[in-house]
C-alpha cells in the first residue's frame, strides 16, 4: 500500500483518539503528526534496504510480514486487502481523513472565548 493511505490512516486513527483525549493544542498536534509516522513504521525496511543497509531490513521486513504490523494502525490488515487501485485507495484514505477532521473539529471542546473574530 502506498505511504500515502498509511500516513492518512494515521492521522485518521489518532485524530479519533483525540476526540477521547483532551491535551494542550501542540501536544495534540504533534501525536496527530507521530500517529501518522507511527503507521507507516511497518515500511521503514524500504528505507534501510535503499541505504544498504540489508541485514536489519531483512528482519524489519520479517516482522511487517506478521501480526505485530497491525500494531501500527492496522498496517498488514491494509497491506493484505490492496485492490491494485492506487488512486481509488489513496482518495479513500484522504476521505476518510477529511470526515475524521470534521468529526474533530465538531467534537472538540473549543473555547468560543479565545476566538480571534
Amino acid at each position: 500500500m502506498e505511504a500515502l493511505v498509511h500516513f492518512s490512516v494515521g492521522l485518521t486513527a489518532g485524530l479519533l483518539v483525540l476526540l477521547v483525549v483532551d491535551w494542550a493544542p501542540s501536544r495534540e498536534f504533534l501525536f496527530t503528526f507521530a500517529s501518522g509516522v507511527w503507521a507507516m513504521l511497518p515500511d521503514g525496511h524500504w528505507m534501510l534496504s535503499e541505504f544498504g543497509v540489508d541485514g536489519p531490513a531483512a528482519a524489519w521486513k520479517a516482522v511487517h510480514a506478521t501480526a505485530v504490523a497491525d500494531l501500527f494502525w492496522f498496517h498488514r490488515f491494509i497491506d493484505t486487502h490492496e485492490t491494485g487501485r492506487r488512486n481509488l485507495e489513496a482518495g479513500a484514505s484522504v476521505l476518510l481523513l477529511v470526515v475524521a477532521v470534521g468529526l474533530y473539529y465538531l467534537g472538540n471542546d473549543w473555547n468560543p472565548d479565545s476566538d480571534p473574530e
